[in-house]
Parts: structure tokens; sequence; C-alpha cells
């Protein structure tokens, strides 16, 4: 009941959160310079004609009678519809989703599976030569912007090696250009984590007395080291989800995928309200969500967890 109890807290906590960034995007998309309806309709259009359409699309409202006419609906499950093709928000979503969830999966498969292997090793080396070697990878890797070791990996694999296609989807086989730029720098966060926690871990008296027992060198490493020191790591894995979508809008823009972030792209440049606010509520809620799934899988594994953060409440 204390977990639950911490759970039910953790998320009425985020819904005041979702709310708040719905007003914040909803005041900064009406603040842009601009008019969405003069967009659409061309500049031929009467004035006469403008203001029609504003009046059909709702835009003569006051902002505020704007956001909770939007508000009201998307209660309901409607998430608007878009101004520019005018079909369903939830429609465009459904057909864009499945790109993104694809492009986020393959990346964080190799991610984490670089990140924590490279962690580890360079944890278990502490002091030595191939540890600081790492380390400093590690640095230039995280430092290096997405679109750049994009361009450059899609000039090396697309354009010279040909391995690759370097833009839209032609299979599974498009989205590894793309995941690696998004994984690599990515990857970089999760082996340093892993090292610290690796190092720290090692540290503990638990591990020191294993190690005096003549524990199997495998089993000390894996059952009582690694079990603790990855759990920050299974944390972080949780809050990478939601924040890939929007290192997404950068790689599936620059690659032309179809996936959700190019649409969030193509949407903030048309004004697309609707779809811009569907967007950016869906990749709130995740954060949430996730954000509240990883406490719990943390709590799963480590039953002190369990105990001060689910008893205590």
């Amino acid at each position: 009941m204390g977990l639950l109890s911490y759970t039910t807290k953790k998320l009425l906590i985020g819904i005041p959160v979702v709310f708040g960034v719905t007003i914040i995007l909803f005041y900064i998309m009406y603040s842009l310079p601009g008019d969405p309806i003069k967009l659409i309709a061309g500049e031929r259009v009467t004035p006469e004609r403008v203001e029609e359409l504003r009046r059909a699309w709702g835009l003569d409202q006051p902002p505020y009678v704007q956001y909770f006419y939007w508000l009201s609906h998307v209660v309901r499950g409607d998430l608007g519809v878009s101004i520019v093709t005018k079909q369903p928000v939830s429609y465009l979503l459904m057909q864009r989703l499945p790109y993104t969830l694809m492009l986020m999966l393959i990346s964080m498969l190799i991610s984490y599976a670089i990140g924590v292997s490279i962690g580890i090793v360079s944890a278990l080396m502490k002091g030595k030569p191939i540890d600081g070697l790492l380390s400093v990878t590690a640095i230039v890797s995280y430092s290096i912007p997405g679109f750049w070791l994009g361009l450059m990996l899609m000039l090396v694999f697309g354009y010279y090696l040909r391995l690759l296609p370097i833009s839209g989807y032609e299979g599974l086989h498009s989205l590894l250009i793309p995941a690696l730029s998004l994984a690599l720098p990515s990857s970089a966060a999760v082996m340093r984590l892993m090292r610290a926690e690796m190092i720290e871990v090692l540290n503990e008296d638990y591990v020191r007395t294993a190690w005096a027992k003549g524990l199997p060198r495998r089993r000390v490493l894996v059952v009582h080291a690694l079990r603790n020191a990855v759990l920050p790591v299974v944390v972080m894995l949780f809050l990478d989800i939601p924040w890939l979508i929007g290192g997404a809008v950068v790689i599936e823009t620059l690659f032309a995928l179809p996936g959700m972030g190019r649409l969030l792209y193509l949407s903030i440049i048309r004004q697309d309200y609707a779809v811009v606010q569907g967007i950016v509520l869906i990749i709130t809620i995740l954060t949430v969500v996730f954000n509240t799934l990883g406490d719990l899988v943390v709590a799963a594994l480590d039953p002190r967890v369990r105990v001060e953060k689910g008893e205590g409440m």
C-alpha cells in the first residue's frame, strides 16, 4: 500500500505539470509572429475570406477561450484538427508515431549497449590508460552535436561507402544512421554514469566482504556490484524515452524521416497550433509516466527504496 500511495502521489503531482506545460506552450504559439490562416489561405485571398476562415477555426476568440475550448476537447480524447491538412491530429500522430518509436528503440538499444559495456570496462580499469582513453572519448562524443554527427555519418556510410540510404524511409536499415546519430552522444552520458556508479559500488563494504569470502569474480561483479550500480542507469533509461522524441525533431528532419519529430518541426513552421500542442502534450505525459515508472522499477529492484519511499509515505 505504501508503494501504491507513492505512485499515486507522483502521478497527481504530474497532472498540474502537464497543464502548466500546455498553458505555456499555448501562450508561446499564440505570441508567434504571423497568421496561420494567411499561411494556408495564400496572399490572394480577400480580407473578408480571411476573417471568415478565422471565425470558422475559432481563432477570432481571446486566447483563454481558445485554450479552454481545446482543453475541453482533449479531456474527451479529441486533440483537434490540423488547420493545414484538415485531418484529425490523433490520426496524424498515429501515422507518424511508429517511425519515431522504431527510431527510439534502435537508438536506445545501441546507446545503452555501448554505454553500459564501456562504463563497466572503464570502472574496472580505473586509473589505467584505457580508462583515460575511454573517458576522453566519451567527453568528445557527448560534445558532438547530433545534427553534425548525422551529416558525417551520412557522408561516410551513405555517400562514400553507399552502404545505407541517406534520406527517407526504405526499411529498418534506413534508421541505422539516424539511430547512431541519436545514440552515440547519449551513450557517452550512459557510460559516464555507469562508470561512476560502478566505481562507487565496488568500494562498498558488502562488495569487499564478497571478495573476502572468495566468491567467484563473475558472481561478485554481476550479482553484488552490477545489480546495484545499474539502478540509476535504469532510471536514466526511462527518462531518456520522452527526450529522445525531442532529439528526433532534428534527426528526422535531417534525414527526411516520416516520424513525429519531423511533423512537429513542420507544424511549428506552419503555425499549425493543434498539431504542435498535441505532440508536446504527448511528450509531457510520457515524461511524467516514464519518470514514475523509473521510480517503480528502482523500488522493485532495491527494497531499500521501497521502504524509504513507499512505507514512509
